[in-house]
């Protein structure tokens, strides 16, 4: 046993701690990162272990290149604008060599225990090793342990195979012609759906309990037009017309028009049994919108919440019922420490930032902030910046009090924010929000005046380019802001131009959204009323919906899948 010195450990080498170690490097502190498995990469490093907790064997990003890739390691245009998992692998090691990243890895490591002895954490590693540190970050991931509950209340008397996707690797041979009903609304729910109906299940029946907001990584807005990423309307100047954080009035249409072909499917999808409360932008959308169109043409039955199980029967809450043969749950995963001392096990909402313990800041948590829309690495790259200018003295955090108060008034904000959204994603944030308030606090946010000042050209390339981490390089003159202005321009391009943003602005003027929003309220009152489902097996009413459904099958259909 040998006794490690380093200013900072890191436990976990995916995606989050790699950036953490990187930004730690950057600011002259010496650090450690300790990796449980071989090789570096978390859930990224795919294997056909059905124990490791990795994504699946078809599995792409979901979010696009623009909001995922390191600021100041742009993803190359190769990799396309949804890479898959490999290419993912392959950019994270790329990633190391270019910031020399290797040597401070320990790979084959797992952590048993960490403690604070002192003013010091120890953590003791598999290889019987002792690394010591002033400070500890912990990016172990939020796959962890699968979430199983139901299965001890909904499913106990069910009889028919339980699984949880996060044991699946790919389709199941033994599943072909068999009654599957897929529970959660995530995009994990929506690849496996997409893939068991490849693959040639007999039925499918999605059961999304709580409802669900849609949009398609890819789609058409015009005819003329090859599909456009929509992720990428995200620019500064979009967001000062249209809010997130009003619900993006102005351009809301636009998603679900994208999405579903139509202006009145609310929340993405117009799908009655998928309806919930809560307003566009405040609950966590499914960006695989495209596997809507797979219950469009009725090849897989949506269903609402299940009351619960006998035998092979399934009870629905709309009063219904049906027999199937397979439940696969995608309902997410339990964050846990074991490792820490139960005094540190709190919830990260009671973290400041969702980042530092408000009673010991030494403990960072780096990489478990959800988005709305965007991308985890881009908010655990500026988390990780934060955490390092903390760390070496560059940037204070508030006092205890102040801290507190702090914190308190964050964990209110977004508790209200999404007061109708489920409570299982306790960390889930408007990205754009967030990224902005680190920004701030870390010191790394442009002054939009200065730089308007300095150039009037690079400031119109930032307001009109999508929002990516390039930003926070463009605090410091010089060769970096060059490169991340270029970098902008080059992810910018056929994105926005003034004319879509004065449309956008005129549609918010005539609260155009305001009235489908109420238009949607109308049809949803038609769809769940039984008189009116009775007209709707009219052939008149048919072929009314087939004429007014033509632009989803011209534009939308799974021909703007993203390849």
């Amino acid at each position: 046993m040998s006794r490690v010195h380093r200013e900072v450990v890191v436990i976990g080498a995916g995606w989050s701690g790699l950036l953490a170690c990187k930004y730690m490097l950057e600011e002259k502190l010496s650090v450690v990162v300790l990796e449980k498995r071989p090789e570096i990469g978390g859930v990224w490093n795919y294997s056909d272990d059905p124990s490791i907790l990795t994504v699946m064997k078809r599995t792409q990003c979901t979010s696009s290149s623009s909001v995922t890739e390191i600021s100041d390691f742009p993803m190359p245009d190769e990799m396309g604008e949804f890479p898959r998992h490999a290419q993912i692998y392959k950019y994270l090691n790329d990633f190391c060599d270019a910031f020399a990243l290797h040597p401070h890895i320990v790979l084959s490591c797992g952590v048993v225990q960490a403690d604070k002895i002192g003013d010091n954490w120890e953590v003791l590693g598999e290889d019987g090793n002792i690394y010591i540190g002033s400070k500890l970050v912990v990016c172990a991931g939020v796959h962890q342990k699968p979430n199983r509950e139901l299965e001890n209340t909904l499913f106990s008397d069910y009889t028919g195979e339980v699984m949880h996707s996060g044991t699946l690797k790919s389709f199941i041979p033994e599943h072909i012609g068999k009654r599957v009903m897929i529970v959660g609304g995530g995009e994990t729910a929506a690849d496996i759906v997409e893939e068991w109906y490849e693959g040639g299940a007999g039925q499918i029946i999605w059961s999304i309990p709580r409802g669900q907001h849609f949009f398609r990584k890819y789609s058409k807005i015009l005819p003329n037009r090859k599909p456009q990423t929509l992720d990428k309307a995200s620019s500064r100047a979009i967001k000062t017309i249209a809010p997130y954080t009003k619900g993006k009035p102005g351009l809301a249409w636009v998603c679900h028009w994208t999405t579903a072909g139509s202006l009145l499917a609310y929340q993405g999808h117009g799908i009655p049994e998928w309806k919930n409360e809560a307003e566009f932008f405040h609950f966590f959308i499914n960006k695989n919108g495209h596997v809507l169109d797979l219950v469009d043409y009725k090849h897989v039955v949506p269903k609402g919440a299940i009351d619960g199980a006998e035998g092979k029967k399934i009870y629905l809450s709309d009063g219904t019922q049906a027999e199937v043969d397979v439940i696969i749950q995608c309902t997410g995963y339990r964050t846990e420490f074991p490792f820490l001392p139960p005094k540190y096990q709190v919830p990260l909402i009671n973290n400041y930032k969702f980042i530092f313990n408000v009673e010991d800041p030494s403990l960072a948590f780096i990489g478990y902030v959800r988005p709305i829309v965007g991308s985890i690495p881009i908010l655990s790259e500026v988390q990780s910046c934060l955490t390092a200018r903390v760390f070496s003295g560059v940037v204070h955090l508030p006092d205890n009090g102040d801290l507190v108060n702090e914190t308190n008034k964050d964990t209110e904000f977004w508790s209200n924010y999404f007061k109708d959204s489920s409570k299982r994603l306790s960390t889930l944030v408007e990205a754009f929000t967030y990224l902005d308030d680190i920004l701030v606090k870390s010191g790394r946010c442009v002054s939009w005046v200065e730089l308007f000042k300095d150039s009037p050209r690079d400031w119109f390339t930032t307001m009109l380019s999508p929002g990516c981490s390039s930003y926070m390089r463009l605090t410091t003159k010089g060769e970096e802001r060059e490169k991340a202005l270029a970098n902008l321009r080059r992810r910018g391009q056929g994105c926005i131009s003034p004319l879509h943003l004065l449309l956008i602005a005129f549609c918010r003027f005539i609260w155009f959204d305001w009235w489908l929003i109420q238009l949607g309220k109308v049809k949803y009152m038609f769809q769940t009323n039984k008189f009116c489902k009775k007209v709707q097996d009219y052939a008149v009413v048919r072929f009314a919906n087939w004429v007014w459904t033509a632009p989803k099958r011209w534009l939308f259909d799974n021909k703007t899948r993203a390849s």
